[in-house]
């Protein structure tokens, strides 16, 4: 196996060790199920085990996605990478601003919610909570996360770039489906 692979997999499995997702598994879990954490000590099932898997491949296809089109598309960010410089400093300048309450934009005062009552039953809301997931805690396992995408960025084929996000996301994929 290629060693970049190797790496892109054990990076998998320290961004599950971050601070901000391991003390969250069993808060994951008992959502994704829909069952209290308490009733899954109690009965395990291959029911919850099934949905901790779609939770898996929601928050896979993130990683992969994320990964191709940085192959693609990474070529036109570094020749523009000056413009977005600015573009990033002039948000970053606005965030600021916003956390300090200068100005206020309401859409970044809400929140939204779905909960699990509706949707235990089915499998594609693991999915989607899993592609929540990916782009929800992205910022968290960010570097790990940052410097995969990199490598995916300067590989040389399309597939490869693919394989590389695959075995990260495998990487974080295995200790979610082991711990639940």
């Amino acid at each position: 196996m290629n060693t970049t692979y190797s790496i892109a997999f054990f990076a998998g499995l320290i961004s599950f060790l971050s601070p901000c997702v391991l003390p969250l598994i069993p808060g994951y879990i008992s959502y994704i199920s829909g069952v209290s954490y308490n009733k899954l000590v109690k009965k395990k099932n291959n029911f919850t085990n099934l949905k901790i898997i779609f939770f898996a491949f929601g928050f896979s296809s993130v990683f992969i996605i994320l990964g191709s089109t940085a192959s693609i598309i990474g070529g036109f960010f570094l020749n523009n990478s000056n413009t977005f410089r600015i573009i990033a400093g002039i948000i970053i300048i606005l965030f600021s601003l916003q956390l300090l309450g200068l100005i206020n934009f309401q859409f970044m005062n809400k929140e939204i919610r779905f909960f699990t009552n509706k949707f235990s039953n089915n499998f594609s809301f693991p999915f989607i909570v899993g592609v929540a997931f990916g782009f929800g805690w992205t910022p968290c396992i960010g570097p790990i996360l940052g410097s995969i995408l990199t490598l995916a960025a300067i590989e040389e084929s399309f597939s490869k770039s693919i394989l590389l996000l695959s075995f990260y996301s495998l990487g974080l994929a295995i200790p979610f489906v082991v711990s639940g």
